[in-house]
């Protein structure tokens, strides 16, 4: 097979996947793989790239069954796609730290570079390339937690509603409260 730490070049990953497609689509006739194949290769490299299988069934206009079966039958593909963007991504990710740190370095002895430099413009382009690496491996922001602490709007409504209630109890007021909009 093949190394294990060996990235996969973006010739292999095609030849696989372009070996995978024919050996699936001569199993039968009816498959996409045999009467569409380059349907069949778009909707394996949307896949890879982390598209959403109901995304995947409006853009290509195929059935979900169909969907589910090609990213079943071709997952060793996926994988490999998977494999090599987040090589890619690694690499876009080191060269553009590379030129940030020469960037820095310049920078360092010329004040007037300094000032005329935003500084978040730097950080941001870091950010967005560890995100798309992050993204690449299965760990980007699709799979983060998002916890809310505070209350929502609604809480917030039903505890005014039953602190008006309390209120109009204990004074007995027989006038209706002031509407919060």
């Amino acid at each position: 097979m093949r190394d294990e730490d060996e990235v996969p070049s973006l010739k292999k990953v095609r030849k696989a996947t372009a070996k995978s497609i024919a050996t699936i689509g001569n199993k039968d006739h009816r498959l996409i793989e045999n009467h569409s194949p380059e349907k069949a290769r778009d909707v394996i490299e949307f896949i890879a790239m982390g598209g959403r299988i109901r995304d995947a069934v409006n853009k290509f206009e195929i059935d979900p069954k169909t969907i589910r079966r090609i990213h079943s039958d071709h997952r060793d593909v996926i994988g490999l796609f998977r494999e090599y963007n987040a090589g890619e991504a690694f690499l876009l990710k080191q060269r553009t730290q590379a030129l940030m740190h020469k960037k820095l370095d310049m920078m360092e002895d010329d004040e007037e570079q300094v000032k005329k430099t935003n500084l978040r413009d730097i950080a941001q382009a870091a950010s967005m390339m560890g995100e798309s690496y992050q993204n690449a491996i299965g760990e980007g922001a699709n799979k983060a937690v998002t916890i809310n602490v505070g209350p929502t709007f609604e809480d917030v409504q039903r505890h005014l509603a039953e602190l008006r209630a309390k209120i109009k109890l204990e004074k007995n007021v027989t006038e209706p409260p002031i509407e919060l909009t």
